[in-house]
């Protein structure tokens, strides 16, 4: 198997690892060329550790194997959106979505004042081809000069609903999540005036026990005639995650497992955080000193429904946890990681509940299979409010088992080890998420 553009971990080098380097990542489907194109944040290209500005793209054929090509966005669009007045230009450009629409490809992304600021805007550009040059429209959301109780205009995401309507969804934990309505046929905001910010659909509870939310997405599944919200809580240099709510309407509320609102009573239903599968070879395997340390901080992805396979899949990134590649932040006392990576996963409906994949994917076909009784696995827990390190442990599964009732068993590609494993991913009787392979 050729496994040039493959997810390998230790291999910095993007060219070589497309995968490498990719934060904050989205997926599109391109319907004139039949390929697919995931852009992220301005990190990952050559030179100066990733920092290279201007929205970089990875294209595939199959959603396993990419290749990296550079910024997409215009030189006269980086000018434009970098100019901060009379504060220092911006340094990069975050979380790009991007869609084909009225015979053009939208590109949304985030210009914000410095990293960790409420002061940004939400630029768009539109192009004739994927691959650029994207020149920018217009802005979609400011918040420059507004106060941190109101959302950051970050971290943009789009929706289409049955009815026609187009949302943009974005915020971070300043003021939460927002949504404001998209004009169709330009991909602007039906108000005109960037300063209205739309409506909240989440925001953090009082006290906040972590970091969040940001990193949002709605996707629409006709199958259950649920709208869900993803987002990320957490420390993106570790303790990152992954959570849901749904709601029948596109506005929310949206709610959890337990139907507790996600604007202020809830954290959603965890669907993955940093874990740790047992590994003999790491990732077939790099030399120079690395140590398997588990992944972390799964987040800031979105869900992507393939139009060829007529699957969801959940793209995201993650991080290598190489303890090699840590280093200590003394002002907040917590550990980064610093190599991070896209990650592709299949995502499940069960009970109406979407359910993520344990391991990334590598093409198989993910057909659901009846799971062996009786059988030794090796679980994660996903527990609700902590967001450290999950390590797995071995399990019994009896046949009548509450979790294998509310779960999917396929057959996958063992990353940690090589080979074929049989995975599963599904809810406990507790309302938690939970992964597992059958181990050898």
């Amino acid at each position: 198997m050729d496994l040039s553009g493959v997810l390998r971990l230790n291999e910095p080098d993007v060219e070589g690892n497309p995968p490498y380097g990719s934060h904050d990542p989205s997926m599109m489907w391109d319907p004139r060329s039949g390929k697919y194109y995931s852009y992220c944040t301005d990190f990952g290209g050559p030179g100066n550790h990733g920092r290279r500005i201007g929205i970089p793209v990875r294209v595939s054929g199959d959603l396993v194997h990419f290749t990296y090509h550079g910024p997409v966005l215009s030189p006269a669009s980086i000018r434009q959106a970098r100019d901060n007045g009379e504060y220092p230009p911006t340094r990069a450009f975050w979380a790009p979505y991007v869609e084909y629409s009225g015979e053009e490809y939208r590109m949304y992304y985030s210009a914000t004042r410095d990293f960790g600021s409420s002061e940004s805007r939400i630029w768009l550009a539109v192009a004739k081809d994927p691959l650029g040059p994207f020149e920018n429209r217009g802005v979609a959301v400011d918040s420059w000069g507004t106060d941190d109780s109101l959302p950051n205009a970050i971290d943009p995401h789009v929706l289409h609903t049955p009815e026609g309507q187009v949302w943009l969804i974005y915020g971070s934990f300043f003021g939460g999540i927002y949504m404001k309505e998209l004009r169709s046929d330009t991909g602007l905001p039906v108000d005109p005036d960037p300063r209205f910010l739309g409506q909240c659909v989440a925001h953090k509870m009082p006290p906040p026990a972590l970091d969040g939310p940001e990193g949002a997405a709605i996707q629409y599944c006709p199958e259950t005639g649920y709208y869900y919200l993803f987002l990320s809580y957490g420390w993106l240099g570790d303790g990152y995650d992954i959570r849901v709510g749904r709601s029948r309407a596109p506005l929310g509320p949206y709610l959890d497992y337990q139907g507790r609102d996600m604007a202020g009573k809830s954290l959603g239903l965890k669907l993955a955080n940093s874990y740790h599968f047992r590994a003999a070879a790491p990732n077939r395997k790099a030399g120079g000193g690395w140590q398997w340390g588990g992944l972390r901080g799964p987040g800031h992805g979105v869900p992507f429904f393939d139009p060829v396979s007529g699957r969801y899949f959940f793209v995201h990134h993650i991080r290598d946890g190489n303890p090699r590649d840590r280093r200590y932040d003394p002002v907040f006392d917590r550990h980064s990681y610093r190599n991070h990576y896209m990650m592709i996963r299949p995502m499940f409906f069960v009970d109406g509940w979407p359910v993520l994949g344990p391991e990334p994917y590598a093409g198989e076909a993910c057909l659901p299979v009846d799971p062996p009784a009786g059988a030794m696995w090796e679980m994660i827990v996903l527990d609700d409010r902590d967001n450290r390190m999950k390590p797995s442990g071995n399990v019994r599964l009896a046949a009548d088992s509450p979790l294998l009732r509310r779960s999917v068993c396929y057959r996958c590609e063992d990353f940690e080890n090589g080979g074929e494993a049989l995975a599963l991913t599904g809810i406990d009787e507790f309302g938690q998420c939970c992964w597992g392979k059958v181990t050898k």
